[in-house]
């Protein structure tokens, strides 16, 4: 009988994977697999318990929101002999389950697992740790680590946008130097975005005008970025925001690329969010994308 180990954070989205916790278990079971169970108390709980179980196992899962997968992505990156990675999302924005084409109904995203396929997937690397679809900085970005997680649960992503007006008021502004695969570009910005992924805070993303790809691809060595320009004045900002809403973003206060490395360098230390957690504060970091370092199951239909 192949071991299966379940890691889940049951604080997650509304709830709803405990409530199909034992469907899951018996999927699983029924499929000759002895499924260890362990939900997950703190932050990082995930990240130690999969470092000092995972390589005994024949397959493992997580559930919860973009957070336990990044901690599961930070092992699988320290630790190479572990098996492939599934994933049940039970987040209120499952940003990385939506690029992986995952389904997000419990039971159907878990029989997905079983009927799927293994494919190699790029990770991001920020300084020291690792990342599954996005590093950000600026406006709006310190909604997804601050906003209180029950009302996540509640209100689900009409949470982040209430947690964000609040931040309207005082819009983010820093000198940076930025370093894009050695172009340059200098200036005060008001939001930066470096992603592996289609969807940000449910919002989508397009390739970057700088590859001839039509679409996003998660195993092209490539990351997609966005760097928006602080706006001076009422024009300014007010072209931002119809840029915003159509694709692609064309206005000369949004500079965006296709990259495999991005150097940030600022006058001022200020904080960025990993993942959708806080990741620190920083005056320079260099962000590399790591192509096709981590195996994942995702269904047969997706590529």
């Amino acid at each position: 009988m192949k071991r299966m180990l379940l890691v889940f954070n049951p604080k997650a989205g509304r709830g709803e994977f405990i409530r199909d916790l034992y469907k899951v278990i018996d999927l699983f079971s029924r499929a000759e697999f002895e499924v260890a169970v362990y939900p997950t108390n703190a932050k990082g709980a995930a990240q130690a318990y999969i470092q000092e179980r995972g390589p005994s196992f024949d397959l493992i899962v997580c559930s919860g929101g973009d957070g336990i997968i990044n901690e599961a992505v930070n092992v699988y990156m320290q630790l190479k002999s572990l098996p492939p990675l599934g994933y049940i999302p039970a987040g209120t924005t499952n940003d990385f389950a939506i690029s992986l084409g995952l389904p997000l109904q419990i039971m159907k995203a878990a029989k997905s697992i079983l009927n799927g396929q293994q494919r190699m997937i790029d990770v991001g690397k920020f300084e020291d740790r690792f990342f599954s679809y996005v590093a950000a900085f600026g406006q709006f970005t310190k909604v997804t680590y601050s906003t209180n997680q029950g009302a996540k649960n509640i209100l689900g992503r009409v949470a982040y946008f209430l947690e964000g007006i609040k931040q309207l008021d005082k819009i983010f502004r820093a000198y940076c130097i930025i370093d894009i695969d050695g172009e340059i570009v200098r200036g005060d910005f008001m939001l930066g975005i470096i992603t592996n992924s289609t969807s940000v805070g449910g919002f989508r993303i397009q390739p970057g005008h700088k590859t001839k790809a039509k679409k996003i691809e998660l195993d092209d060595g490539l990351f997609e970025t966005i760097f928006i320009r602080y706006p001076e004045n009422a024009a300014e900002y007010s072209e931002i925001l119809t840029s915003l809403t159509g694709l692609p973003l064309k206005s000369n206060m949004i500079i965006q690329r296709s990259a495999k490395r991005v150097i940030i360098k600022s006058t001022k230390r200020f904080s960025w969010t990993i993942d959708g957690e806080y990741g620190g504060h920083y005056a320079e970091v260099t962000v590399e994308n790591l192509k096709r370092a981590i195996n994942i199951i995702i269904p047969r239909s997706s590529k």
